[in-house]
Protein backbone atom coordinates (compact mmCIF):
# COMPACT_ATOMS: atom_id res chain seq x y z
CA UNK A 1 0.00 0.00 0.00
CA UNK A 2 3.08 1.89 0.75
CA UNK A 3 4.41 1.36 -2.48
CA UNK A 4 0.94 2.23 -4.16
CA UNK A 5 0.27 5.31 -2.63
CA UNK A 6 4.20 6.69 -3.21
CA UNK A 7 4.36 5.64 -6.76
CA UNK A 8 0.99 7.21 -7.35
CA UNK A 9 2.18 10.69 -5.87
CA UNK A 10 5.25 10.86 -8.43
CA UNK A 11 2.79 10.13 -11.07
CA UNK A 12 0.39 12.55 -10.08
CA UNK A 13 3.30 15.33 -10.51
CA UNK A 14 4.32 14.04 -13.82
CA UNK A 15 0.66 13.94 -14.79
CA UNK A 16 0.23 17.94 -13.34
CA UNK A 17 3.81 18.88 -15.07
CA UNK A 18 2.52 17.00 -18.13
CA UNK A 19 -0.67 19.19 -18.24
CA UNK A 20 1.63 22.35 -17.82
CA UNK A 21 3.78 21.66 -20.61
CA UNK A 22 0.95 20.87 -23.13
CA UNK A 23 -0.77 24.18 -22.42
CA UNK A 24 2.30 26.14 -22.68
CA UNK A 25 2.96 24.36 -26.19
CA UNK A 26 -0.58 24.75 -26.90
CA UNK A 27 -0.33 28.72 -26.39
CA UNK A 28 3.00 29.21 -28.03
CA UNK A 29 2.25 27.33 -31.08
CA UNK A 30 -1.28 29.43 -31.37
CA UNK A 31 0.79 32.78 -30.11
CA UNK A 32 3.30 32.39 -32.96
CA UNK A 33 5.44 35.36 -32.03
CA UNK A 34 8.96 34.53 -30.96
CA UNK A 35 8.66 30.82 -32.50
CA UNK A 36 6.83 32.14 -35.80
CA UNK A 37 9.69 33.85 -36.93
CA UNK A 38 13.18 32.15 -35.17
CA UNK A 39 12.23 28.55 -36.15
CA UNK A 40 10.57 28.23 -39.80
CA UNK A 41 6.96 27.08 -39.58
CA UNK A 42 7.23 24.94 -41.95
CA UNK A 43 9.64 23.06 -39.33
CA UNK A 44 8.12 20.28 -37.77
CA UNK A 45 10.31 20.34 -34.68
CA UNK A 46 9.72 22.90 -33.21
CA UNK A 47 9.51 24.01 -29.05
CA UNK A 48 5.77 24.39 -29.01
CA UNK A 49 5.81 20.73 -30.86
CA UNK A 50 8.55 19.58 -28.44
CA UNK A 51 6.55 20.71 -25.51
CA UNK A 52 3.12 19.41 -26.58
CA UNK A 53 4.61 16.14 -27.26
CA UNK A 54 6.52 15.52 -24.17
CA UNK A 55 3.36 16.98 -22.28
CA UNK A 56 1.16 14.13 -23.88
CA UNK A 57 3.88 11.82 -23.30
CA UNK A 58 3.21 12.73 -19.37
CA UNK A 59 -0.23 12.70 -18.98
CA UNK A 60 -0.29 9.20 -21.15
CA UNK A 61 2.27 7.63 -19.07
CA UNK A 62 0.88 9.22 -15.59
CA UNK A 63 -3.08 8.09 -16.63
CA UNK A 64 -2.07 4.13 -16.69
CA UNK A 65 0.07 4.20 -13.57
CA UNK A 66 -2.72 6.25 -11.77
CA UNK A 67 -5.71 4.28 -12.85
CA UNK A 68 -3.83 1.29 -13.10
CA UNK A 69 -2.55 1.03 -9.52
CA UNK A 70 -5.96 2.67 -8.02
CA UNK A 71 -8.20 0.90 -10.15
CA UNK A 72 -5.85 -2.73 -10.14
CA UNK A 73 -5.51 -2.81 -13.30
CA UNK A 74 -2.72 -5.19 -14.06
CA UNK A 75 -3.06 -4.49 -18.07
CA UNK A 76 -2.32 -0.81 -17.61
CA UNK A 77 0.69 -0.85 -15.65
CA UNK A 78 2.38 -3.28 -18.03
CA UNK A 79 1.29 -0.96 -20.69
CA UNK A 80 2.93 1.70 -18.48
CA UNK A 81 6.25 -0.49 -17.38
CA UNK A 82 6.55 -0.54 -21.30
CA UNK A 83 6.79 3.30 -22.08
CA UNK A 84 8.82 3.98 -19.27
CA UNK A 85 11.05 1.30 -20.36
CA UNK A 86 11.19 2.89 -23.88
CA UNK A 87 11.38 6.05 -22.37
CA UNK A 88 14.34 4.97 -20.45
CA UNK A 89 16.38 3.42 -23.01
CA UNK A 90 15.86 6.45 -25.74
CA UNK A 91 17.24 8.93 -23.03
CA UNK A 92 20.12 6.72 -22.98
CA UNK A 93 20.15 6.57 -26.96
CA UNK A 94 19.64 10.63 -26.83
CA UNK A 95 22.81 10.98 -24.37
CA UNK A 96 24.51 9.28 -26.56
CA UNK A 97 23.65 11.17 -29.79
CA UNK A 98 23.94 14.18 -28.34
CA UNK A 99 27.89 13.70 -27.04
CA UNK A 100 28.82 11.86 -30.54
CA UNK A 101 26.91 14.51 -32.39
CA UNK A 102 28.26 17.57 -30.14
CA UNK A 103 29.12 19.88 -32.90
CA UNK A 104 26.22 19.74 -34.80
CA UNK A 105 24.28 20.36 -31.86
CA UNK A 106 26.45 23.51 -31.46
CA UNK A 107 25.51 24.97 -34.83
CA UNK A 108 22.23 24.66 -35.08
CA UNK A 109 22.29 26.44 -30.81
CA UNK A 110 24.01 29.02 -32.77
CA UNK A 111 22.04 29.29 -35.16
CA UNK A 112 19.03 29.54 -33.34
CA UNK A 113 20.73 32.15 -31.00
CA UNK A 114 21.32 34.03 -34.61
CA UNK A 115 18.08 33.98 -35.14
CA UNK A 116 16.60 35.31 -31.85
CA UNK A 117 19.26 38.17 -31.64
CA UNK A 118 17.64 39.40 -35.45
CA UNK A 119 14.30 39.85 -33.99
CA UNK A 120 15.85 41.44 -30.37
CA UNK A 121 14.00 45.26 -29.99
CA UNK A 122 11.71 44.54 -33.25
CA UNK A 123 8.05 44.69 -31.76
CA UNK A 124 6.64 43.51 -34.99
CA UNK A 125 7.97 39.72 -34.79
CA UNK A 126 8.43 40.17 -30.72
CA UNK A 127 5.16 41.82 -29.91
CA UNK A 128 5.00 40.26 -26.22
CA UNK A 129 8.90 40.64 -25.69
CA UNK A 130 9.41 36.97 -25.73
CA UNK A 131 12.58 37.20 -27.16
CA UNK A 132 13.61 40.40 -25.71
CA UNK A 133 13.12 38.75 -22.17
CA UNK A 134 14.71 35.47 -22.85
CA UNK A 135 18.11 37.41 -24.30
CA UNK A 136 17.91 40.26 -21.92
CA UNK A 137 17.80 37.45 -18.88
CA UNK A 138 20.79 35.49 -20.18
CA UNK A 139 22.54 37.62 -20.79
CA UNK A 140 22.44 39.04 -17.05
CA UNK A 141 22.57 35.29 -15.99
CA UNK A 142 25.94 34.49 -17.70
CA UNK A 143 27.41 38.16 -17.48
CA UNK A 144 27.64 38.42 -21.27
CA UNK A 145 27.02 40.40 -24.31
CA UNK A 146 26.47 39.00 -27.87
CA UNK A 147 27.02 35.32 -28.88
CA UNK A 148 30.91 35.85 -29.28
CA UNK A 149 31.44 39.13 -28.40
CA UNK A 150 29.53 42.57 -28.04
CA UNK A 151 30.48 43.69 -31.69
CA UNK A 152 27.74 41.19 -32.42
CA UNK A 153 25.11 43.73 -31.68
CA UNK A 154 26.58 46.15 -34.27
CA UNK A 155 26.44 43.62 -36.36
CA UNK A 156 23.89 43.17 -39.24
CA UNK A 157 24.83 39.39 -39.60
CA UNK A 158 24.42 38.75 -36.33
CA UNK A 159 21.62 41.05 -35.15
CA UNK A 160 19.87 42.66 -38.06
CA UNK A 161 17.59 44.76 -36.53
CA UNK A 162 19.53 45.65 -33.50
CA UNK A 163 21.70 47.09 -36.16
CA UNK A 164 20.20 48.67 -38.31
CA UNK A 165 18.49 50.99 -35.80
CA UNK A 166 21.47 51.49 -33.08
CA UNK A 167 24.13 51.12 -35.61
CA UNK A 168 23.30 51.69 -39.63
CA UNK A 169 26.50 53.20 -40.61
CA UNK A 170 28.72 50.86 -38.90
CA UNK A 171 30.05 53.10 -36.71
CA UNK A 172 32.79 51.95 -33.88
CA UNK A 173 30.71 52.67 -31.24
CA UNK A 174 27.09 52.45 -30.60
CA UNK A 175 24.43 51.50 -28.15
CA UNK A 176 23.96 48.27 -27.03
CA UNK A 177 21.22 46.61 -24.92
CA UNK A 178 20.59 47.72 -21.12
CA UNK A 179 21.07 43.47 -20.17
CA UNK A 180 25.19 44.26 -21.47
CA UNK A 181 25.57 47.02 -18.73
CA UNK A 182 27.73 46.21 -15.72
CA UNK A 183 25.66 48.27 -13.87
CA UNK A 184 22.10 47.40 -13.61
CA UNK A 185 21.12 50.73 -13.17
CA UNK A 186 22.36 52.51 -16.08
CA UNK A 187 19.89 54.32 -18.51
CA UNK A 188 22.32 53.70 -21.37
CA UNK A 189 25.18 50.89 -23.05
CA UNK A 190 27.73 51.99 -25.61
CA UNK A 191 29.54 49.80 -27.54
CA UNK A 192 33.67 50.70 -27.47
CA UNK A 193 37.04 49.01 -28.45
CA UNK A 194 38.66 50.68 -25.65
CA UNK A 195 40.11 49.54 -22.35
CA UNK A 196 38.24 52.28 -20.57
CA UNK A 197 34.09 51.75 -22.44
CA UNK A 198 34.93 48.32 -22.12
CA UNK A 199 33.99 48.79 -18.22
CA UNK A 200 30.63 49.98 -18.35
CA UNK A 201 29.40 45.91 -20.31
CA UNK A 202 30.23 42.55 -20.26
CA UNK A 203 32.86 41.58 -22.51
CA UNK A 204 32.67 37.39 -22.94
CA UNK A 205 30.08 36.01 -25.55
CA UNK A 206 27.54 34.23 -23.63
CA UNK A 207 28.48 31.16 -25.96
CA UNK A 208 31.67 31.20 -24.13
CA UNK A 209 30.10 31.77 -21.17
CA UNK A 210 27.42 29.04 -21.29
CA UNK A 211 30.47 26.38 -22.02
CA UNK A 212 31.93 27.89 -18.95
CA UNK A 213 29.27 27.15 -16.79
CA UNK A 214 28.40 24.12 -18.17
CA UNK A 215 31.88 22.92 -17.32
CA UNK A 216 32.07 24.22 -13.69
CA UNK A 217 28.69 22.30 -13.03
CA UNK A 218 29.12 19.40 -15.02
CA UNK A 219 29.17 17.78 -11.45
CA UNK A 220 25.85 19.07 -10.57
CA UNK A 221 23.91 18.23 -14.11
CA UNK A 222 25.88 14.37 -14.39
CA UNK A 223 24.14 13.66 -10.36
CA UNK A 224 20.88 15.34 -12.04
CA UNK A 225 20.91 13.22 -15.16
CA UNK A 226 21.67 9.80 -12.44
CA UNK A 227 19.15 11.32 -10.18
CA UNK A 228 16.13 11.40 -13.09
CA UNK A 229 17.12 7.63 -14.30
CA UNK A 230 16.75 6.58 -11.07
CA UNK A 231 13.69 7.59 -10.19
CA UNK A 232 12.47 6.36 -13.21
CA UNK A 233 14.06 2.47 -12.32
CA UNK A 234 12.32 3.24 -9.05
CA UNK A 235 9.14 3.84 -10.69
CA UNK A 236 9.27 0.50 -12.96
CA UNK A 237 10.17 -0.95 -9.63
CA UNK A 238 7.20 -0.31 -7.71
CA UNK A 239 5.22 -0.63 -10.81
CA UNK A 240 6.16 -4.14 -11.03
CA UNK A 241 5.99 -4.56 -7.54
CA UNK A 242 2.23 -3.45 -7.52
CA UNK A 243 1.72 -5.77 -10.57
CA UNK A 244 2.94 -8.68 -9.03
CA UNK A 245 0.61 -8.42 -6.25
CA UNK A 246 -2.19 -8.17 -7.96
CA UNK A 247 -1.36 -10.89 -9.83
CA UNK A 248 -1.21 -12.67 -6.75
CA UNK A 249 -4.03 -11.85 -5.10
CA UNK A 250 -6.27 -12.27 -8.74
CA UNK A 251 -4.32 -15.84 -8.54
CA UNK A 252 -5.58 -16.58 -4.84
CA UNK A 253 -9.25 -15.26 -5.67
CA UNK A 254 -9.43 -17.68 -8.34
CA UNK A 255 -8.06 -20.38 -6.42
CA UNK A 256 -10.31 -19.80 -3.26
CA UNK A 257 -13.47 -19.28 -5.46
CA UNK A 258 -12.61 -22.64 -7.26
CA UNK A 259 -12.28 -24.54 -3.79
CA UNK A 260 -15.53 -22.78 -3.10
CA UNK A 261 -16.96 -24.24 -6.76
CA UNK A 262 -15.61 -27.85 -5.94
CA UNK A 263 -17.34 -27.94 -2.21
CA UNK A 264 -20.38 -26.58 -3.30
CA UNK A 265 -20.25 -29.57 -6.38
CA UNK A 266 -19.07 -32.25 -3.79
CA UNK A 267 -22.15 -31.27 -1.80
Amino acid sequence: AVVSTQSTGVNIVIFLVGGGLLGLGIYYHLDGGLYEHVVNVKDVITVPAIMMFLGCLFITISFFAIVGALCEVVIMLKVYMSIVAIVLVFEVILMGVCVAMRGEVEKRAVLVIHNLMDHYGNKTSDDLKIIEKTIDETQIWLSCCGLHRPSDWGNPDTAKYWAAQNNPTNQKTFDLPLSCCKDRAATSCKYTNTTDGQKFHFTAGCKDQFETFVENNVTYITVTGIVMIVLQVFIMISALKIRFELSSKYDRDDYLGGDANMEITSL
